[in-house]
Parts: structure tokens; C-alpha cells; sequence
């Protein structure tokens, strides 16, 4: 199936774009859909509910019977939602089931499609933590002011009105979840065994709430999220568009704006179903020109999209940021990939080593900028290390992007032998597997500051330490400019990589070597140390 377009909002246009994100998102990582049903099912029977074969139905009837035992409203939904097992099954939490960087290939892009502030909000209708877990690996946080040198530093989880007012903070990313969050049912179970009341609990999964909105939801929803629509293109991913009041609301706001982006509204789905026609209508749309088909189990899936649109926003960032003599390869490039193929290198290049090459050159002192927050200069350990995927904007901080120019170069030269190596294995590194060889970029040129440190490469070398098949590794100098090589430069950095070594062999005085990058591309290398 064609794509309708190439997302321009989202990779570069001059608005942002807002979320829905439904239970499709979280799928196959939580246990929803049937396994869910099941569980419901079974304590539904032991209150002498009538079967139903519409869970949202059968929800309610359930909830409806639990206050008919003495319950108030708040005590009968949490109680529901320990009896479904979401707070003591840890999938709900991100905790279990997730790779060991504690995000999914989808939910990595999204949280850093936000730091980058390519989107404007997050709507999720799902109960689990999957979304935050991502935001909170990539270096958002909901609690405390963190030091980040960038705009956005934290984010704000929105489940009622009473944390509305947390959105006038500043450099804050708004999440609203107003079906409710495990996270916020686990705070109320937590303060109740500690002695406290119980309060209100958004738990919302009854047929008749989800149709319509509820008191405590129209500021969240007839304020914040109508708000948002009104001045954003909207996405939709996993998303049924069932929720008659949430649906209402957008189409409501589309009517009003009209917008004219080609991608105003699109919906990244299994199927499409007549919901969604009802939106895109508002939108003067319909599905051949909003609906982005993904599968299940073949591709494109979801993960293969985000990490496609991810790939595309690094090029185009790039493409900005580079002489127009130096452009062509990589528009080629960005022309070539106008459809999310799977298999494609770059995917893996923009999604594993661009990132840490970024962090690279910021945390060891090759690149300056000025703190968006006090207008101070960016000392290298003002760029932290931690946690392992924390992702620093491709945009804003410095006017001239030298990491990012260096990136291009390097692409620009591996653009005809991308599918030689692999860039997962040693996020930062280079892999050539027939030869069990890595390659590894330095930054080869200095700002005026002392140099900090090679942490940023911290998952290179913790990959080194669980993968020993690694037989050779080459340092590649990677400059932005046609600038004579240093050796002082050169011998500094060798000797701080080689500090860093697992293994006595790539640790000792000759253990690595630099080389080419003219020459790597050619065939086998010509050591230049």
C-alpha cells in the first residue's frame, strides 16, 4: 500500500504534530486484548455478572456490581485494577519485558521526536507506563528539575484537572492520559497502605464513560487537548478512535481550522475502520489519503515506521546544516528511502550511532552552544551520560551543528557501502562482520575548552564486554572541515579509548590503530598510526 505522504509536519515542517496513541502502541508489550478479557471474565463470574462479549460492557457491569458490595466508585476501580493484575504484573510499568535500554523501537522515536519538539503533546489512552518508561530513558523526567542544556527537560503526566496547572511550567512535554495510568493507581494503592484516604481514581474502561466525557475530564479535555488540535496536525497510532467524547472534540476543532497540511490528520494503523472516516471527513479527508497501513507480524510494522520517519529527520536535519556543494549524496539518500523499508542500513544508523556520536562530540568538549535556560555557555560535563539512550536535540543549542556536518561527511562517504556494516551491535561503532572489525569515529577537531571525557561511549564498551568477537578495532578521525589531521589530537584520544578497554589486547600501546575513511569504503584499509 502507498504511502498518502512523507509525514513533512513531523520531520521538518514549521508546526508540531499532536499524538493519540491507543492500545495498538503498546501491543505486543502489555498484557491486553485477550489476556485482559480473560482475567475479566473470571471476576466478572464471581460476582454474578452476565457474560458479555464487549469487554468495555462487561467493564462496567462489573464495576456497577462491585459498588453494589459497599464500594465507593474510587474503591470499586482500584480494586478492579488490582484484581486485572495491572499493578503487580510489571509489563504494565515497563519494568519486565522490555529490551534492556527500556524502550521499544517506537516508543525510543516518539520520546525523541519530543526532546527534538517535533511533537507538541502526547495524548495516550492507554493505562500502561511504556510511553514514560521511553521518556524517562532518553533524559526527560516527571519529578525534579534535571540540568539539561536544552529546552526540554521534563515532562508532566496530565490525568485529571488537578494537574493541569503542572502544563504553565516551563520546558515541560505534556502526556495526557485522561483514561488513567498505572503509575498514578500504583501512587493511591501505596498512600492507602501507608494510612492514607483514598481519593479520586481515574480509571476509566466502562462503555458509557468512554462514550462520554466526564466532569473531572473537560478541562483536561475541552481546555488542553482541544488546544492542542487546534494549532497542531494530528497523528493516531493503534487507535480505534472509539471514544465518542474524544472524537467529537477533534472533529469539532477540524471543522473550525481547516487545516491545509497534507498530513493534517493521519491515522499509522492495522485497519481503518469508520471512526476514523468520520475524523478524516472533518479534515476533508479519507483513507487514501490519511492512513498509513502497518502490520503485525510483516512489515512495515510500527517499529520499521518510527525508525523510518526517525532516519528522515536526521537527513533533513543534516541536509540544513551542510554546504549546498556537500548535499546531493544525502538528498539522494533521503530520496531513496520514500518508504519505510525494514532491511534499510540507515534505519539502524540514524537510530544507533547518530545519537551516541552527538552525545560523543558534546560530552568531550568538540562542540559549544549556549544553555537555552541561562544563556551560559555548555561546559562538556554539563552533558550527561546517563540514562544509557539520553538523546541530545539534533536542533538549537549552537547556531554552527559541527557534530552534525562530521555525521554527514561520514555518511556522505559510506552512502554506496551503508549495507556493509552493522550499527547496532556497538551503538557508536561500526561493525564490519566479515571481518569481526570495528570502526570506530572520533571527533577530530577541538573547541575552546579542555576536553572531558569518552563516556558518552559507555554502551560501545559495555557491548564489548558481552560480544567477544571483535577482533580488530579502528579508529576513524572525523572532521566537519578540511582540516590538517592533529596528532596531538590524535595520540590524546587513542590513549583515552584505550583507557577504556575491557579487553588488555585493544587496551595496550598498539592494541588499536586509525585509519581512512577513503580507505575503509574502498576495501581493505590502510592503517595510517
Amino acid at each position: 500500500m502507498p504511502l498518502p505522504h512523507l509525514f513533512p509536519s513531523l520531520i521538518q515542517g514549521p508546526v508540531q504534530v499532536v499524538l493519540i496513541a491507543g492500545a495498538g502502541l503498546s501491543a505486543p508489550h502489555c498484557p491486553i486484548g485477550k489476556v485482559l478479557k480473560i482475567k475479566l471474565d473470571s471476576i466478572a463470574t464471581d460476582l454474578g455478572v452476565a457474560p458479555n462479549a464487549d469487554f468495555y460492557e462487561l467493564a462496567e457491569a462489573t464495576l456497577d456490581a462491585m459498588s453494589a458490595t459497599g464500594k465507593t466508585d474510587s474503591e470499586a476501580r482500584l480494586s478492579l485494577a488490582e484484581d486485572l493484575g495491572m499493578l503487580d504484573e510489571r509489563h504494565w510499568f515497563g519494568d519486565i519485558g522490555l529490551p534492556i535500554s527500556g524502550n521499544t523501537p517506537r516508543h525510543r522515536v516518539l520520546a525523541r521526536f519530543a526532546v527534538e519538539e517535533r511533537l507538541r503533546a502526547i495524548v495516550s489512552l492507554n493505562w500502561d507506563a511504556l510511553l514514560e518508561c521511553a521518556l524517562d530513558s532518553v533524559g526527560l523526567t516527571e519529578t525534579g528539575k534535571p540540568s539539561r542544556p536544552w529546552k526540554m527537560t521534563r515532562y508532566v503526566r496530565v490525568v485529571d484537572k488537578t494537574h493541569v496547572p503542572l502544563l504553565g511550567e516551563p520546558n515541560v512535554f505534556p502526556v495526557i492520559k485522561p483514561h488513567g495510568c498505572v503509575r498514578a493507581l500504583e501512587e493511591m494503592r501505596n498512600q492507602i497502605r501507608s494510612g492514607g484516604t483514598i481519593g479520586s481514581v481515574t480509571f476509566k474502561l466502562g462503555a458509557k464513560e468512554l462514550r462520554d466525557i466526564t466532569h473531572d475530564q473537560r478541562d483536561v479535555v475541552n481546555v488542553k487537548v482541544k488546544s492542542y488540535i487546534l494549532d497542531c496536525p494530528l497523528i493516531g497510532i493503534g487507535w480505534r478512535a472509539e471514544e465518542d467524547y474524544l472524537r467529537a472534540a477533534i472533529v469539532e476543532i477540524a471543522q473550525q481550522v481547516r487545516r491545509t497540511e497534507p498530513d493534517s490528520f493521519t491515522l499509522i494503523d492495522l485497519e481503518w475502520h469508520k471512526n476514523h472516516s468520520e475524523i478524516a471527513a472533518a479534515y476533508g479527508k479519507d483513507d487514501s489519503d490519511a492512513f498509513v497501513k502497518v502490520r503485525q507480524l510483516h512489515n512495515p510494522s510500527t517499529d520499521c515506521l518510527l525508525q523510518w520517519l526517525q532516519a528522515r529527520h536526521a537527513l533533513a536535519r543534516m541536509i540544513e546544516m551542510i554546504p549546498s556543494a556537500e548535499r546531493p549524496p544525502l538528498q539522494k539518500l533521503l530520496d531513496d528511502i520514500d518508504f519505510p523499508a525494514p532491511d534499510h542500513p540507515l534505519l539502524r544508523w540514524a537510530d544507533c550511532w547518530l545519537p551516541i556520536w552527538v552525545r560523543l562530540c558534546w560530552r568531550l568538549g568538540a562542540m559549544r552552544g549556549n544553555d537555552p535556560h541561562t544563556n551560559k555557555v555548555i561546559g562538556p560535563f554539563d552533558i550527561p551520560i546517563s540514562p544509557r539512550d539520553i538523546h541530545i536535540p539534533l536542533t538549537g543549542m549552537s547556531v554552527e551543528r559541527r557534530d552534525l556536518h562530521a555525521a554527514a561527511r561520514l555518511l556522505s562517504v559510506l552512502s554506496k557501502c551503508l549495507g556493509r556494516f552493522r550499527y547496532d551491535l556497538f551503538p557508536g561503532g561500526i561493525f564490519e562482520t566479515k571481518k569481526n572489525r570495528l570502526y570506530l569515529p572520533l571527533p577530530g577537531w577541538r573547541a575552546d575548552v579542555p576536553p572531558a571525557d569518552l563516556a558518552a561511549l559507555k554502551p560501545l564498551i559495555e557491548s564489548l564486554k558481552g560480544l567477544g568477537y571483535v577482533k580488530e578495532i579502528k579508529l576513524i578521525w572525523l572532521n566537519s572541515k578540511d582540516d590538517v589531521e592533529n596528532p596531538l589530537i590524535k595520540r590524546e584520544l587513542e590513549a583515552r579509548f584505550r583507557m577504556l578497554m575491557p579487553m588488555a589486547g585493544f587496551a595496550r600501546d598498539g592494541g588499536v590503530t586509525w585509519v581512512g575513511l577513503k580507505e575503509i569504503v574502498e576495501g581493505d584499509d590502510v592503517s595510517l598510526a
